[in-house]
């Protein structure tokens, strides 16, 4: 519950992001910098300070939160498109088919996440659309590979084999069926999978091969605040909790659906009490 109400928090601030924010993320304050150009620190009119530019620190992280959103859930329900077509076409396909399609997940399994996107978009725009694409295909050959799993043990089950035998066709079979069984799995991988990405995003950023400037984007705050770690370190401090608050709140609610959707978790409680 604590996870969901993180969640939640992290969600309303992205949507009410114009009417919470004291300014807009790109508006540089004429008094926002001392008289020696550094950023000034957290006061009552600039609550988390300015940014080396005189921009409003808390509007940026609150806009901020915009981008990472939609890269963490953007990128999970492609992924999740991606896995359950994958995995569950490839275990109920023949055995060609199974060895073809797995064959092409293991490849893609075979590339690192972050280098793969490393390569990806540094040959291509990056944008927002690009990370989830890149963060979305990677994610969704890990589901493919846990949906298959569980097709393969399934398909030998009774109701499968009875809807077969019925002349159920395979697409039939898979949605009506199969999908029912993978969804709390795909569930849990997806929400847990959004903490992920939401760290790669910013990693991707901090580098300068994400979101780009002036774009305010948790990773490239990091990246800008890092010339004044010492001497201002609100600037990394604040977008770092950012991204800690919401990998927590999403770890913990993928951690919570997990428990409550695993069919088995309270006869093992059970069993454990006698």
């Amino acid at each position: 519950m604590f996870g969901l109400v993180l969640v939640v928090v992290v969600v309303l601030v992205a949507i009410l992001a114009p009417l919470i924010a004291p300014y807009g993320p790109l508006l540089q304050h004429s008094d926002g910098l001392t008289a020696n150009g550094s950023p000034l620190g957290p006061s009552r009119e600039y609550l988390f300070g300015t940014d080396q530019l005189g921009r409003d620190e808390l509007s940026r992280l609150i806009y901020g939160t915009r981008v990472s959103l939609a890269v963490g859930i953007g990128a999970n329900l492609l992924a999740a498109v991606i896995g359950l077509l994958l995995g569950g076409i490839a275990g109920l396909s023949g055995r060609v088919g199974e060895t073809l399609l797995m064959r092409f997940v293991d490849v893609l399994l075979s590339f690192p996440i972050l280098l793969l996107a490393i390569v990806f978009l540094a040959v291509t725009p990056p944008n927002i659309a690009t990370i989830m694409l890149v963060i979305g295909i990677s994610f969704g050959a890990y589901l493919a590979r846990i949906v298959y799993a569980q097709v393969v043990s399934l398909r030998e089950r009774e109701f499968v084999l009875a809807a077969r035998t019925s002349g159920v066709r395979t697409p039939a079979i898979l949605g009506r069926h199969i999908l029912p069984h993978v969804l709390p799995s795909a569930l849990v991988f997806c929400t847990l999978g959004v903490a992920t990405a939401v760290l790669l995003e910013a990693a991707l950023s901090y580098v300068g091969i994400g979101i780009k400037p002036p774009t305010p984007s948790w990773g490239n705050m990091i990246s800008d605040g890092q010339t004044y770690l010492f001497s201002k370190p609100f600037l990394v401090a604040f977008p770092c909790g950012a991204i800690v608050l919401a990998m927590l709140g999403f770890s913990l609610l993928g951690d919570g659906l997990r428990d409550a959707l695993d069919p088995t978790l309270e006869r093992r409680v059970i069993t454990g009490i006698r």
